[in-house]
């Protein structure tokens, strides 16, 4: 069994009396371990996808399961427990508290789940070590995404999903043996 299964997966979004299919019968499986990149166009459903995944939004009809979890069949206190507890996500606008520090940010996301990292080492392995005191106006645009990067991590998610990530960091001591595959939409 796959960790990810998307199976038949469509998203349908009204605006007023108009339609837009997001997803039309989406379907693809990501087994544990693996890195998948998500490419398409504008409006082909990438962010949609994450969104879902994530369980931020709910698929219209199919079946999404994470984990061996039905998340499309989840109530919503279960889908709360699961975005707290399996999922790390990075917006693709960060969606950082600005009047919080970089480190209570991440504390902040910390705060709500179990296993989570150290705050300090997990922002000095992105490397804003001598910038945790600093608020997000403070901060450039590329170290305002590390600190996002940083709270998602931290929590030690089973699935980290990053939205348009524009930067790569690496990260200290961190062994990997992801197998990279791009999916288009």
């Amino acid at each position: 069994m796959a960790f990810i299964e998307f199976k038949n997966v469509n998203k349908e979004y009204k605006m007023g009396e108009i339609k837009i299919k997001a997803l039309s019968n989406t379907n693809f499986n990501v087994e544990k371990g693996e890195l998948v990149v998500i490419v398409g166009p504008s409006g082909a459903g990438k962010t949609t996808t994450l969104n879902i995944l994530g369980g931020m939004d709910k698929a219209s009809s199919g079946e999404v399961i994470v984990d061996g979890k039905t998340i499309t069949s989840l109530k919503n206190k279960d889908l709360i427990k699961y975005r707290r507890e399996d999922i790390g996500f990075v917006f693709q606008f960060y969606n950082l508290v600005q009047n919080l520090t970089a480190k209570e940010n991440v504390e902040l996301a910390t705060q709500i789940c179990k296993d989570s990292l150290n705050v300090s080492e997990v922002l000095e392995k992105v490397g804003l070590k001598d910038r945790i005191n600093n608020f997000p106006s403070q901060l450039s645009g590329g170290e305002q995404q590390r600190v996002a990067i940083a709270r998602a991590i931290a929590k030690n998610p089973k699935l980290l999903l990053c939205d348009e990530p524009t930067r790569c960091i690496r990260l200290q001591n961190r062994k990997t043996n992801f197998k990279t595959f791009t999916r288009y939409l």
